[in-house]
C-alpha cells in the first residue's frame, strides 16, 4: 500500500570493472547437463550472453546481479560470485550462479539446463 507523504529512494552503484580486476578474466567452459553441449565463455563475455547466443533461453532483467532473475543451478564446478542477490550461505553452497555477472573459478561449470 502506498501512503501519502512517504517516498522511498534507492540507488545502486557499481565499481569500475578495471578497478575490481574484471579485466583479468579468463575464459571458461560451461556444459549444459541436459544436452551435453559445451560452450566457451570468453574473457570479455558474459555467461548469459553466451547462453542466449547458443539459443538457450535464460530469463534476465537487470543484468547487474541485483534481481536474481538469471540464477541457474550449478551441478559441478565452482562459480565466482559477483552478484548482490545471493546470500552468503547461497554463495558458499556453490550450487547456483547469477549468469549475468558471475563467472567461474574452475575451468568448467556444469549447468542444470
Amino acid at each position: 500500500a502506498v501512503r501519502a507523504g512517504i517516498e522511498v529512494h534507492l540507488e545502486h552503484f557499481g565499481a569500475d570493472p578495471a578497478a575490481t580486476g574484471a579485466s583479468g578474466d579468463t575464459a571458461f567452459t560451461v556444459e549444459i547437463a541436459s544436452s551435453g553441449q559445451t560452450l566457451t565463455v570468453g574473457a570479455g563475455e558474459r555467461l548469459v550472453d553466451v547462453l542466449l547466443g547458443a539459443g538457450i533461453a535464460v530469463d534476465t532483467s537487470c543484468r547487474e546481479g541485483i534481481c536474481g532473475t538469471c540464477v541457474i543451478q550449478v551441478l559441478d564446478g565452482e562459480p565466482e560470485h559477483r552478484d548482490q542477490c545471493l546470500s552468503k550461505r547461497e554463495k558458499a553452497a556453490n550450487d547456483q550462479i547469477c549468469a549475468c555477472v558471475s563467472r567461474a573459478r574452475s575451468a568448467k561449470l556444469v549447468l542444470d539446463l
